[in-house]
């Protein structure tokens, strides 16, 4: 008979058969795709990089950058946003700056700044039009080989767009994605939850898709467009998830996504539960909506071009995503009713072990980064012990949330991100 007057002593004391009973959905679900892909990136990250050749740099200081900037009500950021780009080792040959119908003086502000010479092309909208828009219309004015997308409220490291580009001497590469840090970490618990998130999924889990040849997002705040691939599969389309669904379309195409690791963004994230709640919940039902209705033709294998790594991937965010969100709450239901008395302790002993695991990959991960100070380590550090219930818990509640508005009501068509009109249309687009 097992002893459950402690989770610790329990776990002490479980044999094979028992681990498995009461931790089939973390075994089962969560380990193979977060522990297994964790140790895989983790040794390649010491396997020795290759510099771009002789050739390919020349190839890629042939190229020509333009920058397009689109921003509403931004302009407290454009002047760290602008001073971080001035500072970039590879040189920018134009930058487009759009304000969409901002009513913070952002208008006067880039004006300002294309008189000094730090901007090539300011523009603004009478009237917020949503930046899908407002990036189209600077896509359409851009010159360069290489287009690369930016948010204004972004600081880069000065090698950023030096190492955003090198993925694109293969002439397959349509698009690369940087990589995200949160530059608000100390701000509040919620912005240190977010500091390990990004530091964990997009330092790790972004690796791992890129190994695959799976990454689906060439992010909007930092992505870059090979200007033929954009012309090819057309630009962004308006309303919510517009670099979400750009990607896919340049991958339906035939091009390679790239993950560019060791090119650095930093933003400021959402400072409060209500505000992360809502951003995530825009995330989850956005993601939804391009995959299972834009782009649900991708489980048949009839369609014109049929490409099995899509259909792959796809399956691989059905089950590790929706049906891991769907169980989660249904397996907490299980424990309860299977253990009676026992389940708060079994609940117990499940926290400690993502406990361990979290701390396992937040250590890899900043091994395999190596680009974060001791300070904000040490500040962020304390909310792993309980990151798990932000993101095994909060995060999933959320996820479910969002999913269920989509599922019933369609909430994505009353999306804020863009105004209702834009939004209305793109969401009626097949």
């Amino acid at each position: 008979m097992i002893d459950l007057d402690t989770p610790l002593l329990m776990l002490v004391q479980l044999d094979w058969a028992a681990w498995l009973t009461m931790f089939w959905f973390m075994i089962v679900l969560e380990v193979p795709r977060y522990t297994l892909s964790a140790v895989a990136i983790f040794i390649s990250s010491f396997t020795r990089k290759h510099a771009p050749t002789a050739s390919e740099t020349r190839y890629l200081d042939s190229l020509k950058i333009s920058v397009v900037i689109a921003g509403h009500n931004e302009a407290d950021a454009i002047e760290r946003c602008l001073r971080s780009l001035g500072e970039q080792t590879r040189r920018i040959d134009e930058i487009i700056f759009i304000d969409d119908g901002s009513t913070d003086g952002m208008r006067e502000i880039i004006n300002k700044y294309r008189q000094l010479g730090q901007i090539d092309i300011a523009l603004s909208n009478q009237v917020r039009c949503g930046k899908p828009a407002s990036c189209n219309l600077g896509f359409s004015l851009a010159k360069g080989d290489i287009i690369v997308n930016l948010d204004a409220d972004c600081s880069y490291d000065c090698d950023a767009i030096a190492k955003l580009i090198e993925p694109f001497t293969d002439p397959r590469v349509g698009a690369t994605t940087g990589a995200l840090g949160v530059r608000n970490y100390d701000y509040s618990a919620v912005t240190g939850y977010q500091a390990i998130e990004y530091i964990v999924s997009i330092g790790m889990g972004k690796r791992a898709l890129d190994m695959l040849d799976m990454v689906v997002c060439a992010s909007g705040a930092f992505g870059a467009f090979r200007r033929e691939a954009l012309h090819q599969v057309g630009h962004l389309a308006a309303g919510p998830g517009e670099d979400f669904d750009l990607t896919l379309r340049l991958r339906r195409s035939g091009w390679k996504i790239r993950f560019a690791a060791d090119s650095w963004c930093f933003t400021d994230t959402p400072a409060t539960f209500a505000a992360i709640i809502r951003q995530r919940r825009r995330w989850d039902r956005d993601t939804l909506r391009i995959r299972m209705r834009k782009f649900r033709d991708t489980f048949s294998p009839g369609r014109r071009k049929f490409i099995l790594l899509e259909t792959f991937e796809q399956c691989e965010w059905m089950v590790m995503n929706v049906l891991v969100t769907v169980v989660f709450p249904a397996y907490v239901l299980w424990v309860f009713w299977y253990f009676g008395e026992g389940a708060l302790n079994i609940l117990i002993a499940v926290a400690i072990v993502y406990l361990v695991l979290d701390a396992i990959g937040f250590l890899m991960a900043l091994c395999i980064c190596r680009r974060y100070n001791s300070g904000m380590v040490w500040t962020i550090a304390p909310y792993i012990l309980t990151f798990g219930i932000y993101n095994g818990i909060f995060m999933r509640c959320v996820r479910l949330y969002a999913y269920c508005e989509e599922w019933i009501y369609r909430a994505s068509a009353r999306d804020s991100y863009s105004p209702s009109r834009v939004s209305r249309q793109a969401y009626y687009r097949r």
